[in-house]
């Protein structure tokens, strides 16, 4: 990964975005068309069921569980999405580049809200396998453009965020 653009952990155990400000800008956007989605307020049912699929086969099972989880599950993705849009808002613009350097506890929101993103939009595209995938984006559409971009994005973050990790197959 190039210093000039993407995700780097520091050596303290934060990570620094730099991404281009109209990345951000992007990003930005995310948070707004996300969240009436997850709290129900827009009709999107493909999409939440695919954010949220079931934990069990019997209705009643997934009723109790939904009545029981439901609530903190739509809670917790909401609360990373306000994180998510918080960082957008601060760091540095200069010139066409933007800097933000982020906590584990943001970067980890950011991981959340980007693959929610992700999800979301792979539901709107109709996307349901990795094999519809394989070819790529259709840079003639911008949806699948930027669908390609959250998957980079999130690998990225896994990348940055697990790069402090022990490789497991090193023997100790």
């Amino acid at each position: 990964m190039s210093r000039l653009h993407g995700l780097r952990r520091l050596p303290d155990g934060r990570l620094r975005v730099r991404l281009t400000t109209r990345e951000r800008d992007l990003l930005r956007a995310l948070p707004d068309q996300l969240r009436p989605i997850l709290t129900g307020e827009e009709p999107a049912e493909q999409v939440r069921q695919r954010l949220f699929p079931p934990a069990y086969d019997d209705p009643v099972d997934e009723l109790e569980y939904r009545e029981m989880v439901g609530p903190g599950l739509v809670a917790g993705r909401v609360d990373a999405l306000d994180v998510f849009a918080r960082t957008l808002d601060a760091g540095e613009a200069r010139l066409q580049t933007w800097t933000v350097e982020l906590s584990a506890e943001q970067a980890a929101a950011w991981l959340s809200a980007v693959n929610d993103a992700r999800l979301a939009l792979g539901s709107l595209l109709g996307i349901t396998s990795e094999q519809q995938w394989e070819r790529g984006p259709d840079r003639s559409q911008p949806s699948s453009v930027a669908l390609w971009y959250l998957g980079w994005l999130e690998e990225e973050l896994v990348t940055a965020l697990t790069g402090g990790l022990p490789d497991a197959t090193d023997p100790e």
